[in-house]
């Protein structure tokens, strides 16, 4: 016991969970706040419209086409000194520079989009309610303004600094709790609220950005100029980008695709049931996440440095595999209650269900040191192969799955594919790895 809570100190294990629940719990006060205001005040079609607008935020991961990712390693190899400052430089540079062109090819496509009636149309019904075309194309302005600035909270998290990158959490639900509270006392029309969550993620995006220049060795050079610079600048980020760009991908459209089956093959009380056990199950999964990401650095600089052993590994695995036991129970014993609570008894989701969502957050919990340790070009590229695997074998199983596990499929089935398909292979490519770390 002794050895799993130190370990678990050494990565800050209570810390960034904690202070990850506080900014789930600052963003579900300014959820609440707005839902009031505007489902009370303005009506439901306006808070649909609110939410419609705040969910574009959930492009953000990608927007970047997974670009971020080899700022992390890039931040982690310099912290442990296997490149040098300039290498360093360079191949930050490069990634920012790819950013950039992102950011300024998606610039006039929104700007077209909205000036020609394509973003009014992609809205359908909602289309017609007070500003939120306005508010659909500043909050796709504000999330393309802040791909290059996100390099600040990547390289963070190279440094091993996740907990300052999720104390940046704070920022978006505190902007938005003060602008809604101002917006609330001035008596302001609706569609000024649309304009809350870009503006939040844009601030967070640079206030992280500028706490990376003051404290850690993010430094650049001149935008664009790496791209034309001659002579060896290193690996190219779309090595690390291409199949973390998948990954995430392949697990979003997974995710995304559970609630398409259950209205295909079952029916709206198994969506509703899903729907209600999702929405608990989301905060546990960011913070099982959250603590994962912290042993993506300490992971590589210790490979580099060939300190990292087998044992220790394994130990990890074994921290992960108790916390996700610890929040199944928990799910497991909570869930009723709290679906009772927000339905009105309603939806009741089964115990199929609590227990399917509850084997997936345990093997999600298990993945989580094999992931963080497999962040090498090759073995992203394993990893994203694995993920497309288990998607496509998750849906075909749910598919004929359904007429029995009603509700429960989509979750038994992804336990089931991840388990066999992802996470038995990528522990044993993680042991081989460490195991060869000195022939590397």
């Amino acid at each position: 016991m002794s050895t799993l809570l130190r370990k678990s100190r050494e990565f800050d294990l209570g810390g960034l969970a904690l202070t990850r629940l506080c900014t789930l719990a600052a963003g579900l006060g300014a959820n609440v706040f707005v839902i009031a205001v505007l489902a009370r005040q303005h009506g439901p079609e306006t808070y649909a419209a609110f939410a419609l607008i705040a969910s574009l935020v959930n492009l953000l991961p990608f927007a970047d086409l997974g670009l971020g990712a080899s700022i992390v390693n890039a931040t982690a190899d310099r912290t442990s000194g296997s490149i040098t400052e300039a290498a360093f430089k360079r191949q930050v540079s490069r990634a920012r520079d790819y950013m950039l062109i992102v950011m300024v090819l998606l610039l006039p496509v929104i700007i077209w989009a909205y000036a020609e009636g394509y973003l009014s149309s992609a809205l359908g019904n909602l289309a017609g309610e007070s500003g939120i075309v306005v508010g659909a194309a500043f909050t796709l302005f504000c999330i393309a303004l802040s791909i290059p600035l996100g390099i600040g909270a990547r390289a963070l998290q190279g440094c091993g600094r996740m907990i300052d990158v999720v104390r940046l959490g704070f920022i978006g639900p505190g902007v938005q709790i003060l602008t809604y509270v101002i917006l609330f006392v001035l008596d302001s029309p609706a569609y000024l609220y649309f304009l809350g969550p870009g503006t939040a993620y844009i601030l967070n995006a640079l206030v992280g950005y500028l706490v990376a220049r003051r404290t850690s060795p993010l430094r650049t050079e001149w935008p664009f100029v790496s791209l034309f610079r001659r002579g060896n600048g290193g690996d190219s980020p779309w090595q690390t980008a291409l199949p973390f760009l998948l990954i995430s991908v392949g697990m979003a459209a997974g995710f995304q695709s559970h609630r398409l089956l259950l209205t295909q093959y079952g029916n709206s009380q198994e969506v509703a049931e899903y729907s209600v056990a999702a929405q608990f199950l989301g905060p546990l999964i960011a913070i099982t996440s959250v603590v994962g990401q912290n042993l993506w650095s300490r992971y590589r600089g210790q490979i580099h440095r060939n300190e990292l052993e087998i044992s220790a590994f394994k130990t990890h695995i074994l921290i992960f595999a108790i916390i996700g036991a610890i929040f199944v129970v928990g799910y497991v014993s909570l869930m009723p209650l709290a679906a009772w609570l927000l339905t009105g008894n309603s939806v009741a989701p089964p115990i199929t269900l609590l227990l399917g969502a509850g084997a997936y957050l345990l093997v999600y919990a298990i993945h989580q040191p094999s992931a963080m340790l497999l962040t090498d070009p090759r073995a992203l590229w394993y990893q994203a192969a694995f993920v497309v695997a288990v998607a496509v074998a998750t849906i075909m199983a749910t598919v004929s799955s359904v007429p029995y596990l009603g509700s429960a499929a989509p979750y038994v089935c992804m336990a089931a594919s991840m388990m066999l398909i992802q996470v038995l292979p990528s522990m044993r490519l993680a042991v081989s790895r460490i195991a060869r770390q000195s022939a590397a």
